[in-house]
């Protein structure tokens, strides 16, 4: 399972992983779109009918085969049983704001994942469902994506340890910066 803030190279390591291990990509934003599981349509975006996509991932991953799911609402909607890994991507703050800017995003939809990924909120989450022990975070700031694959692809397959807890944003943001992100 792949989960982390929009922007942070979620969907490009998804890819990148599961073909490394020949497994499928299960991309829950599709998952969801595709198979009408949106509960409505605001002006801050899809509200997404959580237990129907929980029941929608669950029969995708009764099936036999390897699974690559990605999105930022799998700790929400994935049960404990059949995950082998839970990756956290992390990205700096500024580096996380360029490329929503990039992205279109709305300056409150900006400040908001931005925010989220200061506290740690994907990792959090991911903890909370998962438990430590299953929780590898990865800071792809200034990585390229095949070097983040790597690293993903050796946690799963045992060959480097997993780690949670080691990026620690509040420590580097300024008082400004946290004060813009923060003004809803």
């Amino acid at each position: 399972m792949i989960t982390g803030n929009p922007g942070t190279g979620k969907h490009t390591s998804a890819r990148l992983v599961a073909g490394r291990l020949k497994a499928e990509v299960v991309d829950i934003n599709k998952l969801a779109i595709d198979n009408e599981a949106i509960a409505a349509k605001t002006a801050k975006g899809l509200e997404v009918d959580l237990k129907k996509l929980g029941r929608l991932l669950a029969g995708i991953l009764k099936k036999k085969g390897k699974f690559v799911v990605v999105g930022h609402l799998a700790p929400y909607v994935l049960k404990t049983a059949g995950i082998d890994v839970v990756v956290v991507l992390r990205r700096s703050p500024a580096r996380l704001e360029e490329t929503l800017k990039e992205r279109g995003y709305a300056r409150e939809k900006i400040n908001e994942n931005v925010s989220a990924e200061i506290l740690g909120i994907s990792l959090y989450d991911s903890v909370k469902a998962f438990g430590k022990r299953k929780v590898a975070e990865f800071d792809t700031t200034g990585k390229e994506p095949e070097q983040t694959a790597d690293d993903i692809v050796a946690t799963v397959q045992k060959k480097k340890p997993k780690r949670a807890g080691t990026v620690d944003w509040l420590a580097v943001v300024s008082e400004e910066e946290v004060q813009r992100f923060f003004a809803y």
